[in-house]
């Protein structure tokens, strides 16, 4: 009871999260059947809440990394569609220019 004390005391969790990982499903399953095993398997609850919890909260990191890439992807189309229209207004405009230079060209000659 006073190793899970200590074990659980909010500044020394950081120390100690080496020991009981969170990462990786496969390395939490170890953490609790290796202290399981040496009797201290008491420290391994909160280990095995995260377990049983791991499922849901993938889902949801899954969910919403769905999400993000959908507005990215939105976002991304939105931009290639003003680029286009920049692009085309661009060419319209340099079309323009070049038919009032010929235009000027032409008119300077018919002046002489």
């Amino acid at each position: 009871k006073q190793l899970k004390e200590r074990f659980s005391d909010i500044y020394m969790q950081e120390i100690f999260s080496g020991l009981f990982p969170k990462d990786i499903a496969r390395n939490t399953r170890f953490a609790i059947n290796f202290f399981t095993s040496i009797g201290l398997g008491a420290l391994t609850e909160d280990l095995r809440e995260h377990l049983k919890n791991a499922p849901k909260l993938l889902a949801l990191q899954l969910q919403q990394q769905a999400l993000e890439l959908q507005e990215q992807a939105m976002l991304e189309k939105k931009r290639k569609k003003e680029n286009k229209k920049n692009n085309n207004d661009s060419s319209d405009d340099s079309s323009d220019d070049s038919d009032s230079d010929s235009n000027s060209d032409s008119n300077s000659s018919n002046s002489s």
